[in-house]
């Protein structure tokens, strides 16, 4: 039974983040806007097709493989998950984020402006893992007397929202773009906990008595959404995924982005997205826990036979001794920000391309160039240093490989690639193309396309 409990532990801290990162400054696809509102356009107007027309999907982690824990190499799995328990330390974190794109839309207003909306649904998840909790329960508390452990590290937070935008770039000479989109939030999922303190203590005084002490608790645990309106659990998914359509709870945000020619061959572009806050006021449910606690035992032991008995009590005393509650308190929570910069030289072979009014623009068949991406998070930023080189095969074949440096791994290689057939354009994005053959060896992988009808 440890052993599922300590996977249980081990399955809910790992990462699964999907970015779209690859397709910044990769002017060829609409969706370039959203990762820059600044980005410049070659197109008259542009029209998602409905729930297609942009998807992404990341997973990952950090410390460890799948492999490193279920290898079919008939070593014992306590063993692996002991080493896979030295390697990881309590920065280490799991990372969800998925983004399904509604509806989306774009139309030029003339030379210089180009004005989209749309409303996309996102599901982003990020927690820590919890090292010092995990040794306690795996190895107990006789190995590791006098030894605090640290509750700080019991850090995580899971959104799942609505987002409606509507954004702008405007042309305000040859050099410079710059751009702006406006965000309304409507969120149905909330859970997050952080800045939690206090510490767990095993003593002895030379007798076969082990005290534990909890010492200067004080967590908290807010949620909004895991309830209905009359505090009966949501069970039903409908029930979170209806309230992202503007009947959950509201924030508001924005991005800002610009795109800059130092010449005709040298590009950089930039922006800061989802700078905002959401306001949760509805189906509110907080548990906190302060105070102190002292419980004498022998190691942890209790009547097998009659477990629930055991619980029971030590449930009722640590509800005696620790001040617990409930609330119903508003709150509010940022929304994750990222940074996105790059540097872009493009050479060679010129193309012509007529866009939108008949304007005739110079592009080339080649570019090389590096960008960062910074997400901010609980703990500290997530950062990435992304190199790469685009290459068009054609007028309307585009293509832009990569090599990414981040949490995960120094040796992520990816590609992307941008297909017009007729007024179709078709997009995808692979990053971690050497994973796709051995996924349990990865900590990592990710997959973003879509179809769009675009129009010059």
């Amino acid at each position: 039974m440890k052993k599922y409990i300590l996977f249980f532990i081990l399955a809910i801290t790992s990462s699964i983040n999907a970015q779209q990162q690859l397709s910044f400054s990769f002017g060829e696809i609409p969706q370039n806007l959203m990762l820059n509102p600044g980005a410049e356009t070659n197109f008259k107007s542009h029209y998602g097709i409905p729930v297609f027309s942009n998807l992404s999907f990341r997973a990952g982690f950090t410390g460890f493989t799948l492999a490193d824990l279920f290898l079919n190499d008939s070593r014992d799995f306590n063993l692996k998950f002991e080493e896979v328990l030295n390697k990881i330390d309590s920065d280490d974190y799991i990372n969800i984020n998925t983004v399904v794109e509604v509806l989306s839309a774009g139309l030029r207003i003339d030379d210089k402006t180009y004005v989209s909306v749309g409303f996309y649904e996102e599901l982003d998840l990020i927690t820590y893992f919890p090292k010092d909790i995990t040794e306690l329960v795996y190895y107990g508390n006789e190995p590791f007397l006098n030894r605090p452990f640290s509750i700080s590290e019991l850090v995580m937070k899971a959104d799942m929202l609505g987002v409606l935008h509507a954004g702008m770039s405007r042309k305000v000479d040859e050099k410079l773009t710059i751009g702006g989109r406006v965000k309304l939030y409507s969120s149905s999922l909330n859970i997050e906990t952080n800045n939690n303190s206090g510490t767990i203590t095993a003593t002895t005084n030379n007798t076969n008595i082990i005290r534990q002490t909890l010492d200067n608790l004080d967590a908290e645990i807010r949620t909004s959404g895991i309830t209905d309106s009359n505090g009966d659990a949501n069970e039903s998914f409908n029930d979170v995924f209806s309230n992202t359509l503007l009947g959950g709870n509201l924030g508001l945000g924005f991005d800002v982005g610009l795109t800059y020619h130092f010449s005709p061959q040298l590009e950089f572009t930039g922006s800061i997205i989802d700078v905002g806050f959401i306001k949760y006021s509805k189906n509110i449910r907080n548990y906190t826990a302060k105070g102190n606690y002292i419980l004498d035992g022998i190691n942890f032991e209790y009547n097998s036979d009659d477990p629930s008995d055991y619980w029971e009590q030590l449930e009722e005393d640590f509800n005696a001794n620790v001040p617990t509650g409930e609330t119903e308190n508003t709150y509010t929570s940022w929304r994750p920000m990222k940074i996105n910069a790059a540097l872009k030289y493009s050479f060679g072979e010129k193309r012509s391309k007529f866009c939108y009014t008949k304007t005739h623009k110079q592009y080339y068949y080649n570019s090389i160039g590096f960008q960062i991406h910074t997400i901010m998070r609980p703990l500290k930023p997530q950062l990435s240093f992304t190199s790469f080189y685009e290459k068009s095969f054609s007028k309307k074949i585009h293509t832009k490989f990569t090599h990414t440096i981040n949490d995960y791994s120094a040796a992520i290689f990816g590609v992307a690639t941008s297909l017009r057939v007729g007024k179709l354009n078709i997009f995808g994005v692979l990053d971690n193309i050497l994973a796709v053959t051995d996924v349990a060896s990865a900590n990592n992988i990710s997959l973003n396309f879509g179809f769009n009808i675009v129009i010059n």
